[in-house]
């Protein structure tokens, strides 16, 4: 089966839908209760195993990147991910971290404010993702 693009997003033969046993697992790392429709859609992404998005850069500029990942089964496992930038393919990233952070952070990508949908191509990921990668913050760092 091909890719179903969406956007810059891909989906390569997932069929996502979310599991209510699922949610509830997740909800207490990921301020489910609070946020129950982006968590849905977050696993729903996890399962997927991929996203395709835009950096921007400041004052001009963007590097579309790939991230992929094997997500634990559950909240505390831990997560493989690899980011890859296709224009530098020498800047590549392998890490490890517990399956709610990346689902904090898919729910805080499908969150962010602006004209953004889901399969928009400008899609980033969130401000602490990039600070925790690059700079080591803790993962709750704004």
């Amino acid at each position: 089966m091909p890719p179903l693009s969406l956007g810059r997003f891909s989906i390569f033969g997932a069929t996502p839908s979310h599991d209510p046993g699922q949610v509830a697992l997740y909800a207490p790392y990921c301020d489910g209760v609070l946020r129950e429709p982006w968590l849905i859609q977050a696993l729903d992404l996890l399962a997927i195993g991929e996203i395709q998005g835009v950096r921007r850069l400041r004052p001009d500029g963007e590097h579309p990147f790939l991230l992929r990942w094997r997500a634990g089964l559950a909240p505390q496992e831990t997560s493989h991910c690899e980011l890859s930038f296709p224009a530098s393919p020498e800047h590549s990233y392998s890490f490890d971290l517990p399956t709610h952070q990346l689902v904090r952070w898919l729910m805080d990508l499908l969150e962010s404010p602006g004209p953004q949908a889901f399969g928009d191509p400008q899609r980033d990921l969130p401000e602490a993702f990039w600070r925790w990668l690059l700079l080591g913050d803790p993962p709750t760092a704004a």
